[in-house]
């Protein structure tokens, strides 16, 4: 129930409450009024923080959309083709010079499309519109996406092409000069032969010259045979799957003529007939049958020659020829195999250079040493086809 204020009752209050009621509100005006100054306090310093938060937050904004326009910059100055694949092989971004080389449209298509524009070569680098182009790829990290890089290396493969026509060609005129003064000789000599057998000549001694004539003929044919196949050494061999015991056998029967009439000893293993090689067969036998010539042809007297061959590995076979000569001098072993290098005075330095060109076409390679016993020993190692089921 509400008590109605009177006169009467404000009478019968003390005479100083409205004293102590004037006290208690202006204390109070007071504490509101020092709470309002902090709260405004409060207010300002967070105005300033958030304030200052919105201006560094912008200045990140800026720093960032200039490093992104730099980094686009960048991207459409670099010389090479930049392309960005979603996860789903898909090009979402490509730059000026990606555009150049590939050709338009790109974003949007598939890479598998853009493929499809050229093709790869067998060095690897991709062919479209008459540029070679280098092309690899990174994955980028989170989000599935790929970065394809793009280099046009047309410039750089036709030096290449230029430097290998120039050097091909220099050493053509190096073998010419030197075939030329290698054939001056025996043609010369065939000339006086030939003068010879003009004359009026009994049948022994033109027998004797017919003899010689003949060597030197064939010393001539050999010379340019040994250079043609030194100048096909780039060539590529047509292998096949070749039984190495008949390799050896023609290779040994290709010498019967010189084994005769040197009186050479040859001798060859029990070579496994199932042991096969993928081989150019033909080519093979006669660097093999080099080797024993050239074996025959250093030793001074009664040659002994080894030939074997058979599987070392399931993986390499090995074919060896030895000798009884006088060996190889340590200070030229390295270099025997060098185009026009020879030891002989009749020797043209490309028999062996031959030998091993067409080993290293084989996937081979061909070492030489001395025996301790003495005489020079030619190994040849060549990989076995697993799929020829080679056995040892």
């Amino acid at each position: 129930m509400n008590q109605t204020v009177t006169p009467e009752v404000l009478k019968q209050l003390p005479a100083d409450f409205f004293d102590l009621e004037q006290d208690n509100l202006s204390e109070a005006e007071s504490a509101l009024r020092q709470g309002y100054r902090e709260l405004s306090g409060h207010v300002a310093k967070l105005s300033s923080e958030l304030e200052a938060a919105r201006l560094a937050r912008r200045r990140e904004n800026r720093e960032r959309e200039n490093l992104l326009n730099r980094f686009a910059t960048m991207l459409d100055a670099l010389p090479g083709g930049v392309i960005i694949l979603d996860s789903d092989d898909a090009i979402t971004e490509a730059n000026p010079q990606a555009r150049a080389l590939l050709g338009e449209p790109l974003e949007g298509q598939s890479w598998t499309a853009i493929e499809q524009r050229g093709r790869f070569n067998a060095q690897g680098s991709f062919e479209i519109r008459g540029r070679r182009l280098n092309i690899s790829t990174c994955p980028l990290p989170g989000g599935g996406e790929t970065i394809v890089l793009v280099s046009d290396i047309t410039a750089q493969h036709t030096l290449q092409r230029e430097l290998g026509r120039k050097t091909r060609l220099s050493s053509l005129g190096e073998m010419a000069a030197r075939l030329a003064h290698q054939i001056r000789t025996p043609l010369a000599s065939t000339v006086l032969y030939v003068d010879q057998l003009s004359k009026d000549l009994d049948q022994v001694k033109r027998d004797r010259i017919c003899t010689a004539l003949k060597a030197q003929l064939s010393q001539t044919e050999n010379l340019i045979t040994s250079m043609l196949g030194f100048v096909r050494g780039g060539s590529l061999l047509c292998l096949e799957p070749a039984k190495v015991k008949t390799v050896i056998e023609e290779a040994v029967s290709s010498c019967d003529g010189i084994l005769e009439a040197s009186g050479a000893l040859l001798t060859t293993n029990r070579i496994n007939p199932s042991l096969k090689i993928l081989a150019a067969p033909a080519e093979l036998s006669s660097v093999i049958a080099n080797m024993i010539q050239n074996s025959i042809q250093v030793c001074e007297d009664k040659p002994e020659i080894e030939v074997w061959a058979g599987a070392i590995n399931q993986h390499m076979m090995l074919i060896r020829v030895s000798d009884n000569g006088p060996g190889i001098p340590s200070d030229v072993i390295d270099q025997v195999f060098d185009p026009f290098f020879t030891t002989r005075a009749a020797g043209t330095g490309l028999g062996l250079a031959v030998l091993a060109s067409v080993v290293q076409r084989h996937g081979g390679t061909v070492h030489a040493t001395n025996r301790e016993s003495g005489g020079a020993q030619f190994t040849i190692l060549l990989p076995v086809n697993s799929t020829l089921k080679a056995s040892t």
